[in-house]
């Protein structure tokens, strides 16, 4: 059986080893292997080589560093040397930024026979995990595990439909189509004028162009002034909402993408507001049509955003209607608290 110590010792006889102690200016790359059964005998595999049809999957090993400069192959253990302690008495991998005590437990299991696997895991990890420094001190944070992940994932998805390159090369796209177009009616105009034997009008052209290349609104014209933290944190708070009334046995992030289309126009049920509607969304989200661009499924875009509906209308719509108004004016005023604080 393949260690990871052994694992690790192969890797850094592939670089030549110097003199050195990584400390905090040093930065690393977390390479990934897969342990893998061939003839018997287990083998490590990287990420830059290739398994064979026979290889039998065994573990998975993410715990290896290399130092970039000086390549210098670290191992992150529970037995680590390099940790320091933080604030709060606990001691962190000053390179990997790793966190051993306690990171979770398994509270039911079962034996694995008879195809038994655990059932149920509860998660005893650092409720700061996600909003720790290199040096593992708190930058902010809240209690709740689920609910820092949700805003990870919530940032990273608005920030990838609307300030990534991929958004920017899609409305530069959109644009030159709408040039291209633009550019064909000037002139077909032109030629109706010569063929009927009548001046040809620059202002009308003028304005062929224009009401053609602008036909559909383009993001580049209102990118400049939308204040993207601010856009971020709204938005974040209201899907995480919905989220826990709406469909909490749903996995977040295909619900926020769905959910945020809803968002565009509201839902509205027997006059009792239950997404509240954002017409902001309509001028600043990618078309639905491009979700495939961002790497979003569109079938299962459209089958979540029907889970959704089917939910609201299986639920009663007076207290959906109750309890949503009260977490969303909770969320508001401590938003509003956050932000006066942030300019004071």
């Amino acid at each position: 059986m393949i260690e990871d110590t052994d694992v690790a010792d192969a890797l850094q006889e592939k670089f030549t080893l110097r003199n050195h102690e990584c400390h905090k200016l040093c930065t690393f790359q977390n390479p990934s292997a897969v342990v893998v059964l061939r003839n018997n005998k287990e083998i490590a595999l990287w990420t830059w080589e290739k398994p064979k049809p026979n290889d039998v999957f065994v573990r998975r090993i993410t715990n290896i560093y290399i130092c970039d400069k000086y390549k210098k192959v670290h191992l992150c253990t529970p037995d680590c040397k390099n940790t320091i302690m933080n604030s709060e008495h606990c001691m962190v991998c000053m390179i990997s930024g790793l966190q051993w005590n306690n990171d979770t437990e398994r509270t039911r299991s079962w034996k694995n026979a008879a195809k038994c696997l655990p059932s149920i895991s509860t998660i005893k990890s650092d409720p700061n995990k996600f909003c720790r420094d290199s040096k593992g001190m708190v930058l902010k944070g809240s209690q709740n595990l689920t609910t820092q992940s949700c805003i990870m994932e919530a940032n990273e998805m608005l920030n990838l439909m609307l300030f990534s390159q991929i958004r920017k090369q899609s409305e530069f796209s959109k644009y030159l189509e709408g040039r291209n177009n633009a550019n064909k009616r000037i002139n077909k105009y032109a030629k109706h004028c010569t063929q009927n034997d009548t001046p040809i009008n620059i202002c009308t052209m003028s304005s062929i162009y224009v009401a053609t290349v602008f036909k559909q609104p383009n993001f580049f014209r209102t990118q400049q002034t939308i204040d993207t933290n601010d856009i971020c944190n709204r938005y974040t708070n209201r899907l995480i909402q919905y989220w826990n009334v709406l469909m909490p046995t749903m996995d977040f992030k295909p619900f926020a993408i769905s959910c945020l289309y809803l968002m565009r126009g509201g839902i509205v049920v027997n006059d009792m507001v239950i997404i509240q509607a954002y017409p902001e969304l309509e001028q600043i989200l990618p078309e639905a049509s491009t979700l495939d661009l961002y790497g979003f499924s569109k079938a299962s875009f459209t089958h979540n955003k029907n889970m959704i509906l089917k939910s609201i209308r299986n639920t009663d719509t007076h207290t959906l209607h109750t309890l949503l108004h009260t977490l969303l004016h909770t969320s508001d005023t401590l938003h509003t608290s956050d932000t006066d604080i942030k300019k004071s």
